[in-house]
């Protein structure tokens, strides 16, 4: 009897491990976004509809430029021109069943005629009789009743359906004159998540996962089931390529519909449209408005034009007529090397001996550093890269850290620029004084960075409340996360009372009329998480922040020194002016000397004055300076 039960519960067992194993399934990356999408910054309707202009672009910024590089070599000059265009969706109703509350079609209101659409295509209707029209729509009877009312009547199957308002859906447009892409491409650029030229490239670019366009078309299709309108020219002589597209659960592209058109402004472009569920952000720090201003900040040779939803156009004219330096691709660094990554490298690579792979793969490994390596770890250098043993590749490893390689090549870099900055910032504050510097390049887990930073003072910047903070990565504004970020707390490490600046809040950060821009250029961001709203705190990273902040406020010292000194001189000057007259009137009765002379003297005194105060002011400054230079020195070697 127990030996029966026994196997009875072993089959039992059995039965449900099958069953669960049955259950078991791939989840593709498309699947996976869908259910996640906050992952990618797309957690709130004000977010969303920022992130989806943010990735559009990025994408126009990275084309133009590849498109400028590639003309400047042929003696032609490209510059970037992005429009881009936020209006309130025409899809302004949708209907729901009346019993399973299912989305059916939605309502279009055209030259005040309603029409029925599914996926943004009107729909004919199979019958009309006088304010009736009749629809077919999948298997349901479908009469729209028109009235003298705002809304028509739905009737679904003889029940009255469901009309309700969408008031939170907008067109996203962006346009661009990049060089378009190819046909055979469009469905992939766009409508395949992990799909792009960027991840295994070593240099500096805004895009760098291959998500970002494709997730903006994932969440128009979870939010509104809009195909993307995707339009591109890719010549002069060419016909322009349009496609709707969404994306499969199997991370496909689907094609709804292709064509062709001569309607496109530009000889060669791209023209991306989405109807998304978001919320628009007139005004403020997480505005559309402030996002564009941002990017035009430290993208100075691009120009912007943007479209309002109650149609304002507001450009934002360019303040460079040249290129930035374009950006080398580099090879991985050995400091920078895990051991997946070296194991998946010495499966693709071409060469056929460990030790050409370690020179001709790898940044800066000479054939002496790669003789050194392989000698310590006692590797034959004619062995073949695939033969190569995970304990071995370790040991190459960590060899690595032990030898004296060259830092890598950082003409992988394409800063910003001091004076380009400058001129930027100068023409969107109208500050009274401005800081810029750019920083030599360093390195971080074997890939090259530099920082650039700003301050500005004065002019038009507003004087109340914390100063403005501006957040910046790879020439793309960071708009959210702010608490958590590398460049906040750089700001906040600052000591700036030392520098002149008088209120500072209780987290660290300047009070008044100041700008702070930091901008971390590199050819791999460690963002804090796929939705690249912050910076990971390295302290490679947060150092080499702080020293440009601490640069440009050694000049902001000087200058409020010098500008503090002024008012007070002017404060002395004016109050002495006060009493001169009466002064000179009785010193006149006094002496019997004429009183426009002793005014005359006067005056020759008071100025005199101000003379010995600036040269003893200027002595005391310079001392300041020199021991504080010195003290900055002492820690920086510490």
């Amino acid at each position: 009897m127990d030996k029966e039960n026994k196997t009875s519960i072993e089959i039992k067992d059995y039965e449900v491990a099958e069953e669960l194993g049955n259950k078991m399934k791939a989840v593709s990356v498309a699947e996976f976004f869908k259910k996640n999408r906050h992952l990618l910054g797309f957690d709130s309707p004000s977010k969303s509809l920022l992130m989806v202009i943010k990735e559009a672009v990025d994408n126009s910024l990275d084309a133009t430029e590849d498109l400028g590089y590639n003309m400047k070599v042929k003696g032609e000059k490209v510059l970037p021109e992005i429009t881009v265009e936020v209006r309130k969706a025409e899809y302004g109703l949708s209907i729901f069943h009346p019993d399973t509350q299912e989305h059916v079609a939605d309502l279009t209101n055209t030259d005040k005629n309603w029409e029925i659409s599914i996926l943004g295509k009107k729909l004919r209707a199979s019958k009309v009789e006088n304010n009736i029209k009749t629809y077919n729509i999948e298997g349901m009877k479908v009469d729209m009743i028109i009235t003298d009312n705002i809304k028509p009547t739905i009737m679904i199957d003889g029940k009255k359906g469901i009309v309700e308002e969408r008031t939170l859906k907008y067109n996203i447009v962006v346009l661009d004159n990049g060089p378009g892409i190819i046909e055979k491409n469009i469905p992939f650029a766009f409508g395949k998540l992990l799909y792009g030229s960027k991840f295994h490239r070593l240099r500096q670019s805004r895009g760098q996962q291959g998500i970002g366009i494709s997730a903006a078309v994932l969440y128009a299709q979870q939010t509104t089931g809009i195909p993307a309108k995707i339009v591109s020219k890719i010549g002069k002589n060419k016909k322009a390529v349009g496609m709707l597209i969404t994306i499969a659960d199997n991370n496909e592209p689907i094609i709804h519909e292709r064509w062709e058109t001569d309607d496109f402004p530009y000889d060669h472009g791209t023209r991306f449209e989405v109807t998304i569920e978001g919320e628009y952000i007139a005004k403020g720090e997480k505005s559309v408005y402030e996002f564009i201003r941002r990017t035009s900040i430290v993208n100075p040779h691009a120009e912007f034009i943007f479209i309002t939803p109650d149609k304002e156009k507001i450009r934002f004219k360019r303040t460079s007529n040249e290129l930035p330096e374009e950006p080398k691709e580099i090879k991985p660094h050995p400091y920078g090397l895990e051991l997946g990554t070296m194991q998946t490298m010495l499966k693709n690579t071409t060469a056929r001996t460990i030790r050409s792979f370690l020179i001709n793969d790898l940044s800066r490994v000479s054939p002496s550093i790669a003789d050194s390596i392989l000698s310590k770890v006692e590797i034959d250098p004619n062995k073949k890269p695939e033969e190569i043993t995970t304990h071995e590749i370790e040991k190459i490893i960590r060899a690595f850290t032990k030898e004296n390689i060259q830092r890598p090549p950082t003409d992988c870099l394409s800063p910003i620029g001091e004076e380009a900055l400058r001129k930027s910032i100068l023409q969107d504050t109208k500050a009274e004084f401005i800081a810029t510097i750019s920083r030599k390049p360093s390195v971080y887990n074997g890939r090259p960075f530099l920082i650039e930073a700003a301050i500005a003072f004065g002019g038009e910047i507003k004087n109340e409340g914390v100063c403005e903070k501006l957040r910046f990565a790879n020439k793309i504004p960071l708009l959210y996360d702010s608490a958590g970020c590398a460049i906040t707390k750089a700001i906040q490490d600052v000591s700036w009372k030392q520098y002149g600046v008088q209120n500072i809040a209780t987290n660290g950060t300047p009070i008044g009329p100041y700008v702070i821009l930091l901008h971390l250029a590199s050819v791999w961001v460690p963002y804090m998480s796929e939705g690249k709203s912050a910076i990971a705190n390295y302290d490679e990273i947060i150092k080499e922040m702080k020293l440009a902040l601490q640069d440009c406020a050694r000049k902001l010292k000087n200058f409020l020194s010098a500008k503090y000194k002024a008012e007070r001189q002017a404060e002395r000057r004016s109050l002495f002016e006060i009493y001169i007259p009466e002064l000179a009137f009785t010193l006149s009765e006094i002496t019997e000397v004429k009183e426009e002379k002793i005014k005359e003297n006067l005056k020759k005194i008071i100025n005199k004055g101000n003379i010995q105060d600036e040269e003893l002011e200027e002595e005391n400054e310079n001392k300041s300076q020199k021991d504080e230079s010195e003290n900055i020195e002492e820690g920086e070697e510490q």
